[in-house]
């Protein structure tokens, strides 16, 4: 570490860049982040905080602040279509009001819940728990201009309000977002859809209760000549985003003044009189695109940098908490010494496949929405649905309302959110997931299921036995894999990787024993785990599992391998 002023630098203080300075400083990992902004911004752009991204916030300890900001539960599962906003309903999908099924498939696979939260208030939360964690130091007003690799290390050039610096680094993280620049600097392809369209969205505030008090929800589709579009609540009350397409090659955001912008979504609403505050207006291009490599050299990419979706499925952010989640553990391995540099090569080679699926379901959902009325034929259904001839305008309402119930893998996909396995999508080809279809697997590559057990008398989930390192859960008669794994885990991961036992204290782990350390009063967590009275698994830091006492092997050579990179075994 010698002439290092930071083991890792972060480009970008957005969710994900602040994400990963939390990851790493669990670990014990200090780290400097970088914006060229000077603050958070407080135009909310994404909103949706799936299930797996709530179990993350869970283990960092914001998912309560993060839920005491987010829209009510009864608005965060209603999607609404109409005309304006002042008008009846086209269609609704109610997502609590689903097949049984599926609610309770849902209702038992996490401790946590799909919910809704604008992201500037998300991105204050994290950066609250960055700043409290006092592991890493963030730096607004400052662009990096140069990084360069030195194969070795990495400089990273910063020019800010004391002139230009030079920080030496072990690695650098791109977290800087699709338009940040960084991915081009290195060079770095992406491949994916052509160009979807162009959004304009306008934050405003204003009082719709008139319209929602009586019939909340979270999206409502404007299908209307006047002013098209869609109207998001981002706290319920007087937060809201109006998004619509516009075409770039003929205006820009700068074409549209308050008082355009207070126009249209009175247009929208449907109300001629109404009190609008726009806040703020910017753009965004609609397509879905992943960098070729998510690695260059000593230098990574992560969240939109990485990988950008439409946000049907609103899975953008999403990804890029768990690109953190799994790039900040790897980070902290390497640096502590009982890792090689490969198991860096494993980010990619498990993160990639999942953001191309990703894409996928993103790109399917907005096709699919065509059939609604959004999409380059929303003139021509929004003139069917206003048309003079009422037998015509009858008949359009009647054609949506019908397509209306396909949409809901849209807003319905548990599978897609947490039933990912690392090493699965490769191994079958690159079979898509069933959106909905979550089923818990405790197989290596797989998300911990969850389930509720009871320590010290307190109910808790299977995640929260979970520390920043590796976790071995075992049944009631499994106390002999304990006992191996506490004896061997440290001296075989040092030995692997060449380090002496002076290099440190070894691989961070924890050992949770079924019938000694908590207890399962259902008797359901050893049987969900697949484990047993005798068997037992191995949970990574990012709770994904690495080994399972049905495969055969050892969980002290199952984590060697880890560490060096391979892959989770079969």
């Amino acid at each position: 570490m010698t002439g290092i002023d930071a083991p890792v630098v972060i480009v970008g203080a957005g969710p994900v860049g602040l994400a990963t300075a939390l990851v790493l400083g669990r670990h014990g990992v200090r780290s400097v982040i970088f914006e060229q902004y000077g603050g958070i911004n407080p135009h909310p752009r994404a909103h949706v905080v799936n299930t797996r991204s709530m179990e993350l916030f869970r283990t960092w300890g914001i998912a309560d602040a993060v839920r005491a900001d987010a829209v009510d539960p009864a608005w965060a599962g209603t999607i609404l279509w109409k005309q304006t906003l002042a008008g009846e309903p086209l269609g609704r999908i109610d997502v609590g009001e689903g097949p049984e099924d599926q609610l309770l498939r849902r209702l038992h696979a996490s401790a946590e819940q799909l919910t809704s939260c604008a992201q500037d208030r998300v991105q204050q939360h994290l950066l609250d728990a960055v700043l409290t964690q006092g592991m890493a130091d963030v730096r607004y007003s400052t662009t990096v201009v140069e990084v360069t690799d030195h194969g070795n290390l990495v400089d990273v050039t910063v020019e800010g309000v004391g002139g230009r610096q030079v920080l030496r680094t072990c690695y650098a993280v791109a977290a800087d977002g699709a338009t940040g620049g960084m991915r081009d600097r290195l060079g770095i392809a992406t491949d994916g859809s052509p160009v979807l369209g162009h959004q304009l969205n306008i934050y405003f505030h204003a009082d719709l209760s008139p319209w929602t008090r009586q019939d909340p929800a979270l999206l409502i589709w404007l299908i209307n000549s006047a002013s098209p579009g869609l109207l998001i609540g981002m706290d319920g009350i007087r937060r809201w985003t109006f998004q619509r397409s516009f075409d770039p090659a003929v205006e820009s955001p700068q074409d549209y003044p308050p008082e355009r912008c207070a126009r249209i979504v009175r247009d929208a609403v449907g109300a001629g009189e109404l009190d609008v505050d726009i806040r703020s207006v910017g753009s965004w291009t609609m397509t879905a695109r992943t960098a070729e490599t998510y690695r260059s050299g000593r230098v990574f990419l992560v969240g939109d940098a990485a990988h950008q979706f439409p946000p049907t499925g609103g899975l953008g952010m999403n990804s890029g908490l768990a690109d953190a989640d799994n790039l900040g553990w790897k980070l902290a391995a390497v640096l502590g010494g009982y890792a090689s540099d490969t198991l860096l090569d494993s980010y990619e080679r498990e993160r990639r496949p999942v953001a191309v699926d990703n894409a996928r379901h993103s790109m399917a959902n907005a096709v699919r929405m065509a059939e609604v009325g959004t999409g380059p034929e929303t003139g021509g259904i929004a003139a069917l649905l206003a048309s003079p001839d009422p037998v015509v305008a009858a008949a359009e309402r009647r054609r949506i309302a019908a397509a209306i119930p396909a949409q809901r893998p849209h807003f319905d996909a548990l599978n897609q959110e947490i039933g990912y396995v690392y090493g699965a999508a490769r191994h079958a080809g690159g079979a898509p997931l069933a959106a909905t279809a979550y089923t818990p697997a405790s197989t290596p590559g797989a998300r911990l299921p969850h389930a509720w057990v009871e320590r010290d008398g307190e109910r808790v989930s299977t995640h929260d036995l979970l520390v920043p390192g590796f976790t071995l859960i075992t049944g009631a008669g499994g106390t002999a894999w304990a006992d191996a794994f506490a004896e061997t885990a440290e001296t075989t991961a040092v030995a692997e990787t060449g380090k002496t036992a002076e290099t440190g204290e070894g691989v961070p782990k924890r050992t949770v024993v079924i019938g000694r350390d908590v207890t399962s009063p259902d008797g359901q967590c050893p049987e969900l785990l697949g484990i047993g009275e005798e068997g037992a698994l191995l949970v990574r830091p990012d709770g994904h599992i690495a080994w399972h006492s049905a495969g055969g092997s050892s969980p002290a050579s199952a984590l060697a391998a880890l560490l060096h990179g391979a892959e989770p075994p079969a």
